[in-house]
């Protein structure tokens, strides 16, 4: 008898015996508190299972596992697997992934409102990359690097010499010069040549003497091209220095915004029109254009003195597809035509389809490394006009391999029924509008034979257009089912897709044993499927 009451005691002392259905009130910040003030309720539905429901309106708020639960304040859960939270009008907020110790694990995805994607994030352990993707509600992308200093993971340059010290301590970025020649550090941040970007830092001049300045060099190529912000205790001083000559927009003017020997948050942001601005109040704008002479950014002091760096934003704006780009850019200008393909291996093979490469004096191919398009050389290694498809493959001085990994599989029968979902992932009117990122669509296979009843293809409902061309066609576990090759004009999504089987035996007549992926998305959101998907995308341009 004892025993068992000692056993009941160490299984409530866990939590264990928490019923079915028992609710927890919760504030808006997360916080235990009455019914009568509760913004939003949890309950257990079974296990480490558990449902929160908005007190007014009864939406759902949050589903997911906690492995443990804290009764009082939200923010002392501990998460396992994926857990997804709501905002009132039903859409999605948010959707992050744990692992076993409770750290967020893989790609998180924030939401607005009106279910567009905000942001997308990726995390190790719980920390978080320097570097994620942000979109506005237009879907205008951005490219967003950001350093609070809590370690050294983007490898700033710390050492201690005669000349200058730099170390990172309490979060923040100590750089000290100790010679009159001043110092700097800065790091390599991925951007491109668009002149539309902001970066913001806050810097602490706390330690400046009087007559010294330091602040942000941006666009770094060397000490002979670069940018600058810099400000002092009174005044600010922004310019450029283009193959060894400076030029300055502003050399020592006098700024009230300035908090002498405090921290200021100094902000830059280019594009049509260059703004800079200290605390939030705009000191100078310009019209002239701004380059990135290189892909270096940092913090630079003069004189004897130092400066804290707390925190550092760099923001890289994508224009394209909104309908405020700028003309499409030089090696882009001859094409002739684009068109969609799916890599088939590292080494560079890709299917497309045969209508897109058959006039085809030149073929280039433009792929996501690492965040940033890259474009090769290709060559038709493989045609089957039969069938409308191709097989390409990179060739070019620049190329080694694919650099990351494809993460999708192949149906192993390749059939589907008419009425299942599939969806494709391609470049619509890439050059004419609609931009270089992929674009995703979906619908239903509504017949198991091609136009005119070929056997060769589905009829699905995809909307596609010029350019969805050789895209993939996936079903909702993410496996491969073929390849988008026609539309029919004047219908409403009439679309049509070559059949998994003819592109497999292509496949086998190939100069090298290709291996197709095995990457398991089954089990996934629709969001992670598309994230793991689009980078095994490529553009296609025909010239």
């Amino acid at each position: 008898m004892k025993q068992n009451l000692f056993t009941f005691f160490i299984l409530l002392s866990f939590g264990l015996f928490a019923q079915t259905g028992a609710k927890s009130f919760f504030d808006k910040s997360g916080k235990t508190t009455s019914e009568t003030n509760a913004y939003y309720y949890r309950e257990s539905v079974g296990g480490n299972s558990y449902k929160s429901y908005y007190v007014n309106g009864g939406m759902i708020y949050f589903e997911g596992k906690i492995s443990s639960a804290s009764s009082s304040d939200e923010s002392a859960n501990v998460y396992a697997s994926t857990c997804k939270w709501y905002y009132k009008n039903g859409k999605l907020k948010t959707v992050k992934s744990f692992n076993e110790s409770g750290n967020e694990e893989g790609l998180s995805v924030y939401y607005f409102e009106n279910g567009k994607i905000w942001k997308e994030v990726n995390n190790k352990n719980g920390v978080p990359e320097n570097q994620y993707t942000e979109y506005d509600e237009q879907g205008q992308r951005s490219l967003i690097f950001q350093d609070d200093f809590n370690n050294n993971r983007n490898d700033w340059d710390l050492y201690t010499s005669d000349k200058s010290t730099s170390s990172i301590t309490g979060g923040k970025l100590n750089i000290v010069s100790n010679t009159s020649a001043g110092t700097s550090r800065y790091i390599s941040v991925s951007a491109s040549e668009s002149p539309f970007f902001t970066i913001e830092a806050n810097v602490n001049i706390a330690n400046l003497k009087e007559g010294d300045k330091g602040g942000l060099i941006f666009g770094f190529k060397d000490w002979n091209n670069y940018n600058f912000f810099f400000i002092s205790n009174s005044s600010f001083y922004i310019g450029t220095m283009y193959e060894g000559v400076q030029s300055f927009n502003s050399e020592g003017m006098y700024s009230s915004a300035i908090k002498k020997g405090e921290s200021n948050i100094l902000k830059v942001l280019a594009g049509e029109q260059n703004i800079y601005s200290i605390n939030g109040e705009i000191q100078f704008s310009t019209d002239q254009l701004l380059r990135n002479y290189g892909s270096n950014i940092g913090f630079g002091v003069s004189g004897k003195s130092s400066l804290l760096v707390d925190e550092f934003i760099y923001k890289q704006i994508n224009f394209q597809g909104n309908g405020t780009a700028s003309s499409t850019s030089n090696e882009d200008r001859d094409v002739k035509a684009t068109g969609s393909g799916l890599v088939l291996s590292l080494t560079g093979y890709i299917v497309t389809n045969h209508h897109v490469i058959e006039d085809a004096k030149t073929i280039t191919v433009e792929l996501i490394e690492n965040g940033t398009p890259k474009s090769y050389n290709a060559i038709v290694v493989q045609k089957d006009a039969a069938n409308d498809l191709a097989i390409i493959k990179i060739e070019d001085k620049n190329f080694t391999s694919i650099k990351d990994a494809l993460k999708y599989s192949v149906k192993d029968n390749g059939g589907v029924e008419v009425g299942a979902s599939v969806f494709t992932i391609g470049y619509p009117f890439a050059l004419g509008g609609m931009g270089k990122e992929a674009k995703y669509t979906d619908g239903k296979v509504s017949a198991k034979t091609g136009y005119n009843g070929s056997i060769n293809a589905y009829q699905t409902s995809i909307p596609v257009q010029p350019g969805n061309s050789g895209g993939p066609v996936f079903n909702e576990k993410g496996q491969l089912v073929g390849i988008i090759n026609a539309t029919v004009k004047n219908t409403d999504n009439v679309s049509y897709a070559i059949k998994l089987n003819y592109i497999k035996t292509l496949i086998e007549v190939l100069p090298d044993a290709v291996t197709l992926p095995n990457f398991n998305n089954d089990g996934l959101t629709n969001e992670q499927k598309i994230k793991n998907l689009s980078p095994s995308v490529v553009l296609i341009k025909i010239k």
